[in-house]
């Protein structure tokens, strides 16, 4: 990806498992390095082009910043004091935001990232689809499902579990082909 805040914001999504919604209705305060938590208490509908309270109670939530996470938020802070500085904005209380200084449009972001995904993996995706990868690769890694619902702000395991079915079978799958290759006496 050639756009370096639509590329950032690709990793941000990726990494932290949260709705694109979410993730522009961000201002800068929720995003706390030192206690490594991003406080997720409201998110942006785009079509009224409002801030409102988020999918669910479950919904407001910690995200814990792993590492990773934290890289993308101080490159992400760095390109928006840029922006700042190179389109004359005052301070900004929005985390990201557009070269205007306003929340970043969805509909702008969701065709270069079907366009460049088309073109990259032969396939496109969409931002949600980052939040998919985001679970699916935590499951990959052992993370329980409680942890990773949590982390989602689903209302309860069983939705995750319901949603990302098709990934714990993947793995049941990778299980059995290690046992496979085993003799166990």
């Amino acid at each position: 990806m050639s756009d370096p805040i639509w590329s950032l914001l690709t990793e941000f999504l990726a990494l932290s498992g949260m709705r694109f919604g979410e993730v522009i209705a961000l201002e800068d305060s929720d995003v706390d390095l030192s206690a490594k938590k991003i406080h997720v208490t409201k998110t942006f509908d785009s079509v009224n082009k409002v801030v409102t309270s988020p999918k669910s109670f479950c919904s407001i939530r910690d995200v814990y910043i792993q590492k990773e996470l934290e890289v993308a938020c101080k490159k992400i802070r760095a390109l928006m004091l840029r922006r700042r500085l190179m389109y004359g904005l005052d301070k900004q209380l929005l985390f990201m935001f557009s070269e205007k200084g306003t929340h970043i449009h969805y509909y702008a972001y969701n065709k270069y990232l079907r366009e460049n995904s088309l073109r990259i993996l032969g396939r496109t995706i969409t931002p949600h689809a980052l939040r998919h990868t985001h679970a699916s690769l935590l499951m990959e890694q052992g993370i329980s499902i409680d942890t990773i619902s949590r982390r989602l702000g689903h209302e309860n395991s069983d939705v995750t579990r319901e949603i990302y079915l098709h990934v714990t079978k993947k793995l049941q799958e990778k299980d059995n082909q290690q046992i496979a290759k085993i003799s166990i006496l």
